[in-house]
C-alpha cells in the first residue's frame, strides 16, 4: 500500500500543485507549504472543496463537518513531508522557485494546459478555495487547528 501511495502522490504532481499555488499568491512560508499536500493530494478533501466552491468556507467549519478526514491529517502530513521537501528542492534546483525565508516563484505554470491530467485539473479547480480558507489563519493557528504533531 505504501508503495502505491508514493506512486500516486509523487513529486511531479506535487510540483505542479506548488507552482499553481504560487501563481495565485506572491509567496508561501516554508512551514505553511508543508500543509499544502496533505490537503490537496487527498481526493476526499478535493472532492469536498469542489462541492463547496461557491460558499464561503471556513477551515473550522470544514474540520467539524469532515472530522473523519482530519482524523488522519497528521498521518498524511508525515507521509507527504518527504514529497514536499523533494518537490520544493527540485523546483528550487531548476530555478522555478526561490527558497529563502519564504518561497517565491520565478515561472508561471500554464494552468489552462489540460494535458497535466484529470487529477491535477480537479486539484487546480479548488486551489482558490483552499487559499481563501487558509489565508485567514496564521501558520501557527493552522498547525494547532489541524493538530499536526512534529
Amino acid at each position: 500500500m505504501k508503495e502505491i501511495y508514493y506512486v500516486y502522490n509523487n513529486e511531479a504532481i506535487a510540483s505542479c500543485v506548488f507552482l499553481s499555488i504560487l501563481n495565485e499568491i506572491d509567496k508561501l512560508d516554508i512551514a505553511r507549504s508543508c500543509l499544502v499536500l496533505p490537503f490537496l493530494l487527498d481526493d476526499r478533501t478535493v472532492s469536498y472543496l469542489s462541492k463547496k466552491q461557491d460558499t464561503e468556507l471556513g477551515l473550522e467549519e470544514m474540520i467539524k463537518e469532515q472530522s473523519r478526514l482530519f482524523a488522519s491529517f497528521n498521518k498524511r502530513y508525515l507521509s507527504l513531508l518527504p514529497v514536499t521537501i523533494n518537490s520544493l528542492t527540485l523546483l528550487n534546483s531548476s530555478n522555478q522557485i526561490s527558497i529563502g525565508n519564504e518561497i517565491v516563484t520565478s515561472v508561471v505554470l500554464d494552468s489552462n494546459d489540460k494535458t497535466l491530467g484529470d487529477r491535477f485539473n480537479r486539484i487546480q479547480e479548488v486551489i482558490p478555495t483552499f487559499i481563501s480558507m487558509i489565508e485567514k489563519h496564521s501558520t501557527i493557528q493552522l498547525y494547532k487547528m489541524l493538530k499536526v504533531q512534529l
